[in-house]
């Protein structure tokens, strides 16, 4: 999804300005029309690529991100699970706990 829309908000913005240039230098039509259109398909495909190596890269942190956390939730449910001794047990008043 964000390759496409990066995709085309590129290639638009490309073709607004080859347009705008064109028309700014007193270019032929067919000239200023075939340039634009040339950087919309340009900007288009470089515009996909980007956005495609964008969303690679916030995907790729979203797992790592996942995997910390379950990893950290793992390591503290394991030490909330641990048994519950008392010290009387042991000849003691105070509760331990032991992991």
């Amino acid at each position: 999804m964000v390759a496409r829309f990066s995709g085309a908000g590129l290639g638009l913005m490309a073709f607004t300005i080859t347009t705008a240039m064109g028309l700014f230098a007193h270019n032929p039509v067919e000239v200023t029309l075939s340039r634009s259109i040339f950087a919309l398909f340009l900007f288009c495909i470089v515009g996909a690529v980007l956005g495609g190596v964008a969303q690679r890269i916030i995907a790729e942190h979203q797992r790592e991100r996942q995997a910390e956390i379950s990893n950290r939730y793992r390591s503290d449910s394991v030490a909330m699970d641990g048994d519950v001794h008392t010290d009387e047990e042991f000849g003691g008043a105070e509760e331990s706990v032991s992991v």
